[in-house]
């Protein structure tokens, strides 16, 4: 008997605490308005190069160039959220030779969009030596960058220094990586 009370005891106790108590008005609609800034970091562009490489059929090349094409900022998407990029250029160099990165941003029609130029210094005992560079993509900047589908390296073994052949040791690597801030929103 005892046992019977108590579940209706309790029984009664629960519905009163489950119909009398407060609630908060849930507004589901605020699903709407939605605003996110995620920041993504991706690897963009690596370049490595022995010292042998500027160096062919007995002839030392100054300049070696490279290029690859990038739909990244074409699309809608970017094109729409992307608030601000940053560019992060690391040369590490172990020739005893000075280099000049030169960074070129094209859009579909080759044209010039922007351009930059990263100096690496000379390892005269083939320790490496890095360098590193930071370029920012903002307002007419990142306008630029946008309209960009294409980037082009130009690596140039700058004057002094040993002269390159097939036995000079040391490499030039480039790694980069993009910072994207992005601002997404949505409102109804």
């Amino acid at each position: 008997m005892i046992n019977t009370f108590l579940k209706y005891t309790f029984i009664v106790m629960l519905s009163s605490i489950t119909l009398f108590s407060c609630t908060e008005e849930i507004d589901f609609n605020q699903i709407n308005d939605v605003s996110l800034k995620p920041v993504v970091a991706i690897d963009l562009i690596f370049f490595n190069a022995p010292a042998t490489q500027f160096y062919v059929d007995g002839t030392e090349l100054s300049t070696v160039r490279d290029s690859v094409i990038i739909d990244l900022f074409n699309r809608n998407f970017v094109v729409d959220n992307l608030v601000k990029a940053e560019f992060v250029f690391e040369i590490t160099n172990s020739i005893n030779r000075a280099f000049s990165v030169k960074i070129d941003f094209l859009d579909s029609e080759n044209q010039l969009k922007h351009t930059f130029t990263i100096n690496g210094a000379a390892s005269p005992t083939n320790s490496e030596i890095e360098t590193m560079h930071t370029e920012v993509f903002e307002n007419d900047l990142l306008k630029a960058l946008k309209a960009s589908n294409k980037i082009k390296l130009t690596i140039q073994a700058l004057s002094g220094g040993s002269p390159l052949n097939d036995n000079t040791p040391g490499n030039i690597e480039l790694k980069s990586k993009g910072i994207f801030y992005l601002n997404i929103e949505k409102t109804e």
